[in-house]
């Protein structure tokens, strides 16, 4: 009883938990990045999957690229490609239907050992700039340095940069305090299952080893005493 409640109250906490979901917001028709935030993708020779919407329990849900050392076994659409060294996800041409939850799984050997990370993507139109006939004030602004197309703001909780003429440009936004519950059903029943093969299988083989000790220590009184009689008989013949 003492062992089912202690897992019982391990599960509690590990559902309980809290993770950071990161969110990366990019600008449509531009190239978005999003990144791994796992030291286990950056290994190499480790099989990284990119999917899309929340991370289901054994596999990545939607998967869109999924690779290993650079190699790639799977691609939804050539506008997905993976780093090799960070296994970050580039996203080239991004439209407004990219916006939404993604993930990135690193698949581990053995049960339940695989590590996921969210990542939030925003994707905003792109600014409109209108066409008038230069005045003289506006031809004197033009010789002054251009500050609305590049722009760099390091914050906390808030980093944006942007690249000039036609680089891409993706403003990521970390946000440390915004955390969401561990992702629900399927982060609980794998650390329930993973709890269950350290605990309950050594409690299992205890048990078996136990009652085959009990039963040969039972047997060992009743070949004594058949030993016993059989001394008996043959000493009274």
């Amino acid at each position: 009883m003492l062992l089912l409640t202690s897992v019982w109250l391990l599960s509690v906490v590990l559902c309980v938990s809290a993770v950071a979901t990161e969110t990366v917001v990019g600008v449509a028709g531009q190239v978005v990045k999003l990144p791994c935030r796992l030291e286990e993708a950056r290994q190499s020779g480790v099989e990284v999957c990119w999917g899309r919407g929340k991370p289901s329990l054994f596999t990545c849900h939607n998967t869109l690229i999924n690779g290993a050392g650079g190699q790639v076994t799977y691609r939804q659409s050539d506008r997905f490609s993976v780093s090799p060294s960070s296994s970050a996800l580039s996203i080239s041409g991004s439209q407004l239907s990219d916006a939404g939850f993604y993930h990135c799984r690193v698949q581990l050997p053995g049960p339940f050992n695989d590590q996921t990370s969210t990542v939030h993507l925003i994707i905003i139109r792109p600014r409109s700039v209108t066409s008038e006939r230069p005045g003289r004030q506006d031809v004197e602004k033009s010789n002054t340095p251009d500050t609305t197309t590049s722009f760099n703001t390091n914050q906390r909780g808030s980093d944006v940069t942007g690249g000039a003429g036609t680089e891409p440009m993706v403003a990521q936004v970390q946000s440390p305090v915004q955390e969401e519950p561990v992702n629900s059903l399927q982060n609980f029943i794998g650390s329930t299952l993973r709890l269950a093969f350290i605990v309950f299988i050594p409690a299992v083989l205890f048990a078996a080893g136990y009652r085959v000790w009990r039963s040969n220590r039972e047997a060992e009184p009743e070949g004594r005493l058949d030993q016993s009689e059989d001394e008996e008989e043959s000493s009274s013949a």
